[in-house]
């Protein structure tokens, strides 16, 4: 079995995992965990197809990684704000709330 092949079943496993985990979950942080994994999967899928050029793919994963840095950020701040406003990180009560 080649090395993209092995590539291509992880991204797989990652992108169900994250969505299994999205689907499964009233947490607010397991659920942004989940997106992120989903994500990392979608990234590792790009990356297993972009690989047959490698400067196409290093100039990629430089953007992604700036990207997801970046969502990291902005993602932990609205955590941060949320949590102070209701006290508490159940998707059901922000959603009953209308959040």
């Amino acid at each position: 079995m080649s090395l993209q092949y092995v590539v291509l079943a992880t991204s797989v496993a990652l992108v169900a995992i994250g969505v299994y985990g999205l689907t499964s979950s009233n947490n607010l942080v397991r659920q942004l965990l989940s997106i992120e994994v989903l994500f990392n999967g979608v990234v590792l899928l790009v990356a297993a197809i972009a690989s047959a050029n490698p400067g196409m793919l290093t100039l990629l994963l430089v953007v992604l990684v700036s990207v997801v840095s970046g969502e990291v950020i902005i993602v932990m701040a609205l955590v941060i704000s949320m949590y102070r406003a209701s006290r508490t990180l159940s998707s059901d009560v922000l959603e009953e709330r209308g959040v």
